[in-house]
């Protein structure tokens, strides 16, 4: 396991250990529109017997369960979280948030709260993903609506399944990058290196997607 939570030995011996924050940035869909979401993890840095896991923010089912795959990918990727009170708001708190996009940021959130992240904060970039136990990211639904909302929120890169990447890259004006596993994530936000942000050819791509193997003049009756 590699160790990477030098300040949480000093927070246990502490009876009232100070609870340590990291805010990372994703996006809800709904329909054929995206709405930015605040994603903030809350760790208590006091070792429990149990795992103590909260997903706050009206979650549905799927975003409930982030909690068995964060800790799973995390483990699996060398990362050991020890048994803490974690907190996650995913703000606005008001609206439905539902998928499983939301957990690569969740994962990141937990890893820079402990302090496994070179940056206090990642302001200009936004994280989505849904993560497999072994690390790997899945596609999600809605990256390009969630690239059209984020160029509109002025935020500059958008981190993305690899499968979703071309969609999002059709929005000009943003960055993105397409990401396998976690530890891509990771070394992209602690050193900005390994990936590239994805250039396509949208006018091709377009002219692509207009060539069917039918017509509806062929249909008869």
């Amino acid at each position: 396991m590699i160790t990477i939570f030098s300040n949480l030995d000093a927070l246990r011996s502490q009876p009232e250990a100070c609870p340590m924050l990291y805010k990372t940035l994703s996006a809800a869909v709904y329909g054929i529109d995206a709405s930015i979401i605040e994603v903030e993890v809350d760790v208590s840095g006091i070792k429990c017997d149990e795992d103590h896991f909260h997903t706050v923010g009206l979650p549905d089912a799927a975003v409930r369960e982030s909690r068995d795959r964060v800790r799973a990918a995390l483990r699996n990727c060398e990362y050991d979280i020890p048994l803490t009170h974690i907190t996650i708001n995913l703000a606005p708190a008001d609206i439905k948030k539902e998928g499983s996009g939301f957990d690569l940021p969740m994962a990141l959130g937990i890893l820079g709260a402990y302090g496994g992240l070179n940056k206090k904060e990642i302001c200009d970039c936004l994280f989505v993903g849904e993560l497999s136990l072994d690390g790997g990211i899945r596609s999600v639904r809605g990256a390009l609506p969630i690239a059209i909302e984020a160029r509109g929120r002025k935020i500059s890169r958008i981190v993305v399944p690899e499968v979703n990447a071309k969609e999002a890259a059709m929005v000009s004006g943003i960055s993105v990058y397409p990401v396998k596993s976690f530890i891509d994530v990771v070394r992209f936000v602690n050193s900005g290196n390994g990936i590239l942000p994805i250039t396509i050819d949208q006018q091709a791509l377009l002219n692509e997607s207009q060539h069917f193997p039918c017509d509806f003049k062929d249909v008869r009756g």
